[in-house]
């Protein structure tokens, strides 16, 4: 089973609020807010914020009314964004990556499943790469049937 980390969840809870806060005010908000808000451990969550930061997806703001705001709208957050902010470099399987030149595998000369497995890769990065934060607070749009239908479509069951 493919799993992100309970980080990458976090992150997207952290960032969905800032979003929805940002709509109603152009405020700043706390960590300690969002963490007594969905019950997360303030630590884990700062070191998720400051992360975030790096990658440039929010921003601090200090201060007596400091917090962290978004760095960008959330139809420019994309899902990709933020796993790689979270995770590093997203890696299906050890073979996924183009620069992997058969030194991750030692079936590389004979895997029957290489092409597959890269292909699946790109295709669920391209669906990371296509998804924003907007989307996903937006209950009006079906990401799911979007997207499974574009990669039946394009071949892929």
């Amino acid at each position: 089973m493919m799993s992100l980390t309970r980080k990458t969840d976090y992150a997207l809870v952290a960032l969905a609020f800032l979003a929805t806060q940002s709509a109603e005010d152009d405020k700043a908000v706390s960590a300690r807010r969002i963490a007594d808000q969905f019950n997360l451990p303030l630590p884990l969550l700062m070191n998720i914020l400051k992360e975030l930061g790096h990658a440039g997806l929010v921003q601090s703001v200090r201060g007596q009314q400091g917090g962290y705001m978004l760095s960008r709208d959330p139809k420019r957050i994309f899902l990709l964004d933020v796993v790689l902010a979270m995770e590093g470099q997203l890696r299906l399987a050890p073979c996924a990556l183009a620069e992997d030149h058969g030194d991750a595998c030692h079936l590389m000369g004979e895997c029957l499943v290489h092409g597959a497995v890269r292909r699946l890769h790109q295709r669920i990065e391209g669906f990371l790469r296509e998804v924003s934060l907007a989307d996903l607070l937006d209950s009006q749009v079906d990401v799911t049937v979007r997207q499974v239908g574009a990669l039946v479509d394009s071949g892929v069951s």
